[in-house]
Parts: C-alpha cells; sequence; structure tokens
C-alpha cells in the first residue's frame, strides 16, 4: 500500500490496544504500508505519548481495561488545542459506545475483524484531512503552502480583514489583477448573495463583527458579483483562523458551479425527457397531468386525453431495423409537436405511445378536430433513409370530469378507448365508451393500408 508525506515528514500513527496480538498485527500492517508507528498498551499511556508527541492519527481500541477509548478521545479533545484524529476500533455492535466515541471526537470507527483494504482508505482519508486542516490554519502565516496552480479560488485574510493572499483562480473568477486585492479589504472585492436575489451585500465574514461565533461558513450555492458587475454561482466556504484564542484572519475557498449546475439541469431535463425524441416522458406526464386536472378543476372546465398508438409500426422495424425505425419516432414527434398550441403538450409514454394533453380547448368538438387532424398527419409518407414509411393512428379519447376523476384512471380510459379504435379497424379515434361519437378518416389516394 502507498503512503504520502506532508512536506516530506512521514505520517506517524499512534496505536492503542490492550491485546498484544492485535497490535502486533496492526503494526506489521501499518509499518509495512509506511506509516511510522508508536504504540500504547493502555489509555494512560496513550494520553503520555499523546502530550509529547505529535501524531497525525490515533488508532484505539474502544473497550480498555481502567480508562476506555471514548474518555481518552474526550481527554485529548478538552485538554489540546490541536488534538490528531482518532480512528476507533470495536469488536463489539455497542451502539452506545459508538455514540460515546463520536461526541468524544473520534472521527470515524472500524469493527473487528478488520478489514484491512477499509483500514488503508480510511487511514488514507483521514491523515489527508488531518494535513489539509493544518495547512489551511497556517495559511495566515504561510500562506506559500497554497498551490498557486489549485482550481479552487483561495484568498487569506489577516487579522485587519485585508486580503494578504489571493491564487491566479480566485483573480480569473473574479476578474482582478493581483495589484488590485493585496491590502484590500475583503468586503470591497467579495460581494455576495443569495441565489436569485440582486443584494450583494451578504457578509462572508461575520465572525469578524461577533468574537462568541468563529464558526466556518459553506454556501453549497452562492452568487458573487465580478469586478465587470456579472456574476456567477459559487460553492463558498469561510473559515476563521484562530491563534490561541485570537482571530487571525481568514479563508476563503470558492469554485465557480456555473458547469454543475449545468450538468444538474441536464440530469434533470434527461429524468422528464425522452432521449430519443426530446419529448416529454412518462415520469413528467405523470407528474403534469395531475396538475392539469386540479386546474381544469378550479375552474370548471373539461380536460382532453388523446392516447395515441402509431399503426403499422412494428413492421417497419422488422423491415428496415431499429435505426429506420428510431427515425419515425422522431419525426411522429416533430409533427405532433408542430400541430398544437403551446398550451397543450404530448409525451411519449414509452413505444410507439404518445399522449396529448389538451389545455387549450374545452369542447368535445376541438378534441375531436385535434384528434383527426393527428390521424391525417400522420397518414403522411415519412421518408427516412431512402425509404417511404406508412404509418397510420389508432386514438383514444378520455375526458375530465365526464369519465374519469383522477390522473391514472383518466390515462386507463384513454388507453382503453385507443384499443377500442383498434378493434374498429385502426386508423380512427374513439371516445371513451362512446363509441357512437366514434369518427373515420378516409386515406389519402395511394396509400399503402
Amino acid at each position: 500500500m502507498d503512503t504520502f508525506s506532508f512536506q516530506g515528514i512521514t505520517p506517524s500513527i499512534l496505536l492503542v490496544d490492550d491485546d498484544e496480538v492485535v497490535r502486533l498485527l496492526l503494526h506489521q500492517f501499518l509499518e509495512g504500508a509506511g506509516y511510522h508507528v508508536v504504540e500504547a498498551e493502555d489509555g494512560h499511556q496513550a494520553l503520555d505519548k499523546v502530550a509529547n508527541n505529535g501524531f497525525d492519527l490515533v488508532i484505539m481500541d474502544i473497550a480498555m481495561p481502567g480508562i476506555d477509548g471514548p474518555a481518552v478521545c474526550e481527554q485529548m479533545r478538552t485538554t489540546m488545542d490541536n488534538p490528531p484524529p482518532v480512528l476507533m476500533i470495536t469488536a463489539f455492535d455497542d451502539e452506545d459506545s459508538v455514540d460515546r466515541s463520536f461526541k468524544a471526537g473520534a472521527v470515524d470507527y472500524i469493527g473487528k475483524p478488520i478489514r484491512w483494504s477499509v483500514l488503508k482508505n480510511r487511514i488514507r482519508y483521514i491523515i489527508g484531512s488531518y494535513r489539509s486542516k493544518l495547512e489551511m490554519e497556517n495559511i495566515s502565516r504561510n500562506y506559500e503552502l497554497i498551490l498557486n496552480a489549485a482550481a479552487n479560488g483561495i484568498c487569506g485574510l489577516d487579522k485587519r480583514r485585508k486580503i494578504n493572499y489571493i491564487n491566479p483562480a480566485a483573480l480569473e473568477m473574479l476578474g482582478f489583477e493581483r495589484s488590485e486585492m493585496i491590502g484590500r479589504p475583503y468586503h470591497e472585492v467579495f460581494r455576495l448573495s443569495m441565489p436569485n436575489t440582486e443584494n450583494f451585500d451578504l457578509d462572508c465574514c461575520p465572525y469578524f463583527e461577533n468574537s462568541d461565533n468563529r464558526t466556518s461558513l459553506h454556501y453549497d450555492e452562492i452568487r458573487l458579483l465580478r469586478d465587470d458587475g456579472t456574476s456567477f454561482p459559487a460553492d463558498f466556504r469561510s473559515t476563521p483562523i484562530v491563534q490561541g484564542k485570537k482571530l487571525a484572519g481568514a479563508v476563503l475557498v470558492f469554485q465557480d458551479i456555473t458547469e454543475r449546475q449545468q450538468a444538474a439541469e441536464l440530469i434533470r431535463f434527461m429524468a422528464n425527457h425522452d432521449s430519443l425524441t426530446s419529448l416529454p416522458n412518462r415520469n413528467y406526464f405523470r407528474k403534469r397531468l395531475p396538475q392539469a386536472i386540479s386546474l381544469t378543476q378550479r375552474y370548471g372546465r373539461q380536460l382532453f386525453l388523446l392516447f395515441i398508438d402509431l399503426d403499422r409500426f412494428k413492421p417497419i422495424n422488422d423491415t428496415y431495423g431499429h435505426g429506420v425505425g428510431d427515425m419515425v419516432l422522431v419525426e411522429v414527434a416533430r409533427r405532433l409537436t408542430s400541430m398544437l398550441r403551446s398550451s397543450d403538450s404530448v409525451c411519449r409514454l414509452g413505444g410507439d405511445e404518445f399522449v396529448i394533453l389538451l389545455e387549450s380547448t374545452d369542447t368535445f368538438e376541438g378534441a375531436e378536430k385535434v384528434a383527426g387532424k393527428t390521424i391525417n398527419l400522420l397518414n403522411e409518407p415519412i421518408e427516412v433513409d431512402d425509404h417511404i414509411c406508412y404509418i397510420g393512428a389508432s386514438v383514444g379519447i378520455s375526458v375530465f370530469p365526464n369519465d374519469s376523476q383522477d390522473a391514472e384512471t383518466m390515462l386507463r380510459h384513454g388507453d382503453i378507448a385507443m384499443y377500442q379504435a383498434k378493434k374498429k379497424g385502426r386508423n380512427c379515434w374513439v371516445l371513451y365508451q362512446e363509441e357512437k361519437k366514434e369518427g373515420k378518416v378516409k386515406r389519402e389516394e395511394g396509400t399503402d393500408w
């Protein structure tokens, strides 16, 4: 297992366990991984060695005679300014002891028998986090440790609230030159606002004003103002640097999350849209239909749902392949979208099933007109890769509140009516349970039935 060093210093681990066999196994594993290992047989030895040596990690058994692991951890936390992180080891599924350990300040625990691969990665993560914390706390007096190559924006403040370091990434994001920043009060540069507001007056370092509260701040999303007046979304952290009991400055770390937001928006779009046609999908429709029904109820109107199943689509896939079939579906989506008003919507439920939600009409005549237009439009030949494809459509119409009282029933009734249209010979529409209002659309001359 590869280890790492911090400014050339090998990580040092204190191993505390009253079981000599366990200590031997752990010592061999850790030393083989390149760590410097010191042992302690009990909690009292552990406290003495922690007080007189610097460790990057303490690995300690929870259950020990005398003073147990959580008690040692608690004493370290209350008597040391910056105690090393503690990883507890337990042979019991003892929830109370684990809770005590975390309350005392332990950062993690691992059970016996030990899974070495898990332990390896826990140690790497804990020591890495601990040394990063030490690095950040030393920035004010040793800020050359800040890597100029860091992708995140990093800014150091002194105790006078003025900028004493800023890295190239921060300068690029904010649009300033370094000469404009050094020695300048932070509040003149770091103008923040909450999302969806234009009040760039949020103080990112309130602990300078309130000495009783020196906790770090973290905004998953905040807006930062650039020098040119534009703004961008950022993940923003503000951490006070405390030396002894005095506030010595602060470290600001931020990252432009524009790409992250765009990726999240893309994920949301993909979750609600069909990847082939880009139409809203079944997931979207199941959320949209109840909303439309609620709005219809409020205004005492009728709502029409057209359930569409393509006729003669399977032979296209069988004859020309699914690639041609996919392009036919894309053209169907385009045609259906082109004929609707902006207040109406069309979704692809899956396969060759589509549904139209009519919110622009309140009459049977309007719904019947759209159903007829749908059939006529889909009867027109579709040319794909030098192939002329002929399809049609069977349409089932359901109506809220006439035949449906909820979204699930409305969709099911539309599906039933569509199958009634199939039985009637296809290429027609049928109103649920009112077959007398069915309509047949004549084919164009030359259409392949």
